[in-house]
């Protein structure tokens, strides 16, 4: 029985080449795109079909074409999918922070791993020795921070997907419980501000205080100073453990009386007896389940000894750098912002490791290859943003690394990493998806590379 569907409107073509047309087609998809769309083939050019899922006959409208690939819409679900579902968010086909509510938790993991497989071996012929299967994440409820725009009638809204268009919520599903109950709480206190109050942003933070209690906090943008009235009542806001306000203008953080504010949240990692210090804008993985699954996989697959000296690559506040720190002769923590690490020599000295050391380093000149040599590092651990770290891993191939770990949170710049490494004389040995981000389109990657030969030259 063919069903209607909405999908949310993805970004559209732009270029003289790209030409649109409503005539309903029907189609078959056959595979999921990186971005959580459905691909299909039509008159001989790949087509991206919004809101359709592999397996089923959709019927199509909203036609955009383009030189090389297509784009539409799903208007119609002539044949479903098994593993299609009804989404739990209310928002899902107009917010823009979820991809994939309609498909089964199962089916997505697995069809992001399937589509980092296929781009290893498609683009650069290499397949792991190994695939594990995925960590996996409550499908709800794991998110322990946001950011939240705040619309012109002063309404909390992510933004459209590949618009800038503010989209109002009332919830969000994929957020900690704790987090979810103070949305509506904080739009009421929005509400009661003035017109033109000044609040562009809020970002929710599911944290522990010091003493290891949940502390929900929120984080306040503005433009203008706010009425004393209005943050007497964000403090009393129920369940919201902490607030602070930041002046876009200069930056500068301070308390609900104006004074300037140094505040510290802190996560835990229980397998470790870890307790890590951070700032409200520090980087912090958002699904703590996962991430302590993620250290301890990587501990494994570092195969540490009292001996081995690690070198850990845009360490943050120390995730990996202070686990890794208990198991080694050394490891040294190399970052290339200044406040962390500040932050990770701050982490070692709460959790009394000794044996580890943090660094300022520019890991775009060749300081890292001299590093790595001076310290007689053999392992490795590389977790880097988004971009990845091609000139990271062209220094290594000449370095005493062995083994190394690799984290990635995109599979483009990950799968040009990895035949840099496999180039220089690694074996892709292990690989395993981590499902970090469920009902969205973004995965998160694990990857283990053994040193098996000399570096081609």
């Amino acid at each position: 029985m063919a069903r209607l569907f909405k999908p949310r409107l993805f970004k559209p073509l732009k270029g003289k080449r790209a030409s649109s047309e409503t005539t309903p087609t029907e189609l078959y998809v056959e595979d999921l795109a990186h971005d959580g769309r459905g691909v299909a083939r039509h008159e001989g050019k790949t087509v991206f079909v919004a809101g359709g899922l592999p397996g089923e006959r959709v019927l199509v409208s909203h036609y955009r074409r383009q030189k090389r690939f297509s784009e539409c819409e799903a208007k119609t679900i002539e044949q479903a999918s098994q593993h299609r579902v009804e989404p739990q968010c209310p928002h899902f086909q107009e917010c823009g922070g979820c991809q994939l509510q309609h498909f089964s938790a199962d089916q997505q993991i697995h069809y992001k791993q399937q589509a980092l497989l296929t781009l290893l071996k498609r683009q650069h012929k290499i397949e792991p020795n190994e695939v594990l299967g995925p960590i996996r994440s409550p499908a709800y409820g794991y998110r322990s921070r946001v950011r939240l725009g705040v619309d012109r009638e002063r309404r909390l809204a992510f933004r459209e997907q590949g618009s800038d268009r503010l989209v109002p919520i009332g919830q969000c599903e994929v957020l900690d419980a704790s987090l979810t109950s103070i949305i509506p709480l904080l739009q009421a206190w929005l509400t009661a501000l003035p017109e033109k109050a000044g609040v562009t942003h809020v970002e929710l933070i599911s944290a522990n205080d010091e003493k290891g209690r949940p502390a929900p906090s929120a984080l306040i943008r503005h433009v203008k100073a706010l009425p004393e009235a209005a943050l007497e009542l964000l403090e009393q806001i129920p369940g919201l453990r902490h607030c602070w306000l930041q002046a876009e203008k200069n930056g500068i953080l301070s308390d609900t009386r104006g004074q300037p504010a140094d505040p510290c949240l802190y996560l835990e990692l229980p397998g470790e007896s870890i307790k890590l210090a951070f700032h409200p804008q520090d980087f912090t993985q958002v699904n703590p389940q996962v991430n302590q699954a993620m250290v301890a996989q990587a501990m494994d697959w570092l195969d540490l000894t009292d001996s081995d000296r690690v070198v850990d690559l845009f360490c943050g506040i120390g995730n990996f750098t202070l686990p890794i720190a208990r198991r080694c002769q050394k490891v040294i923590g190399i970052e290339g912002v200044e406040s962390m690490v500040v932050r990770g020599h701050e982490n070692s000295a709460l959790n009394h490791v000794a044996q580890c050391e943090f660094q300022a380093l520019d890991l775009d000149t060749q300081a890292l290859a001299a590093l790595l040599r001076r310290e007689q590092a053999n392992k490795l651990l590389l977790d880097p943003p988004r971009a990845g770290a091609k000139f990271v891993c062209e220094q290594i191939k000449d370095s005493g690394v062995e083994r190394l770990v690799y984290v990635s949170c995109n599979p483009a710049s990950f799968s040009r990493d990895a035949a840099i490494l496999v180039e220089s004389g690694f074996a892709l040995i292990s690989l395993r998806a981590l499902d970090m981000f469920p009902q969205t389109a973004h995965m998160e990657t694990m990857a283990l590379f053994v040193r098996v030969q000399a570096a081609t030259r």
